[in-house]
């Protein structure tokens, strides 16, 4: 018997925010009504439409009279509509779904079995695309190298083979696209951080929080959905912008994980080795994160400052050697 098994009754909620998901939504909504009915525990459905413009809310009304629709007035962003969805609420196992995210119609209890662990505060089931290839940011194992996170490759077939003996695979964070995670734990941590906002790095941030509170994130490859990519920010974001955030927000999460050692004699010192490189390469993406993060360094400082004062803190090379 698996870790757990005794858990996989237990209500959960799903959440699924939205913004102009007309398109896409109706495909994904079908999947997840299909897996809640399998699941063997109570299990709510809540969709947060964040001020869409299309027919999302009506489809949802019309089609989906069984889930639970929130509506924001003005669009707030992600974050802003994962907590609304959480205060929502009722269960205190949360799954958050992309709009752009099919689960299997078994993917639920599989996950929700891990939280029969007290230390346990987020797993991430098995991602792939839609041509059911596994997707690296099932299993996030990192590495440090110049300065910088670095994800290293794993293979499926040995997730499985540890799996099946019952070994927590150990991640050092879930994807918010298909995230499942203890209410109460996110809560405490005050959920995603407004820095990274519109979006990027808050589950990678927030997880790793977690483990430096002593909570884990596991992957869970028996728990399987397919990742289409067709979500809001490919659709309605210039794809220079979407980069530019991508890269600033790195740094902000490096600067707020990595121990101060690694940050003055690595990190920036590469920085600045870098920097004229990727000019002479045309390269602006980067220059201009870079500038976009520096002019908020004395906020991150802050932040940082504050996250220590709370309690005795990892480094992120501490979780990662951690997480092994």
């Amino acid at each position: 018997m698996r870790s757990g098994e005794e858990m996989t009754g237990t209500p959960v909620s799903i959440i699924i925010p939205n913004y102009n998901g007309e398109q896409i939504l109706s495909k994904t909504l079908v999947s997840v009504v299909e897996a809640a009915h399998a699941y063997p525990g109570e299990c709510e459905i809540i969709v947060v439409d964040d001020a869409s413009l299309d027919k999302s809310v009506k489809l949802i009304w019309e089609d989906f009279p069984e889930i639970k629709v929130v509506l924001h007035d003005t669009n707030k962003g992600f974050a802003e509509a994962v907590n609304t969805g959480i205060k929502s609420s009722i269960c205190q196992i949360i799954i958050l779904l992309n709009s752009d995210v099919r689960p299997n119609r078994n993917f639920i209890a599989p996950l929700v079995r891990w939280f029969s662990r007290d230390d346990t505060f987020s797993v991430s089931p098995l991602i792939c695309d839609d041509r059911g290839k596994p997707m690296r940011v099932s299993w996030n194992l990192g590495k440090i190298v110049r300065g910088e996170i670095r994800k290293r490759k794993w293979a499926l077939g040995d997730a499985l083979h540890m799996a099946c003996r019952g070994k927590p695979l150990k991640s050092l964070y879930a994807s918010g696209g298909s995230i499942v995670f203890r209410k109460e734990m996110f809560l405490q941590l005050r959920g995603f951080l407004p820095l990274y906002k519109p979006f990027y790095y808050e589950d990678q941030d927030i997880c790793t929080r977690a483990w430096q509170r002593g909570w884990q994130t596991l992957f869970e490859p028996e728990s399987r959905v397919v990742h289409d990519h067709q979500g809001t920010i490919e659709r309605f974001f210039p794809a220079k912008r979407v980069k530019v955030i991508r890269r600033r927000n790195r740094f902000f999460y490096l600067w707020l994980h990595l121990s101060t050692s690694k940050l003055i004699l690595s990190h920036f010192p590469w920085i600045f080795f870098r920097l004229p490189l990727r000019l002479l390469q045309v390269d602006t993406v980067y220059a201009i994160a870079l500038f976009k993060a520096l002019s908020s360094l004395g906020g991150v400082i802050k932040l940082r400052r504050g996250l220590e004062a709370q309690y005795a803190r990892m480094s992120l090379e501490e979780i990662i050697k951690e997480i092994g």
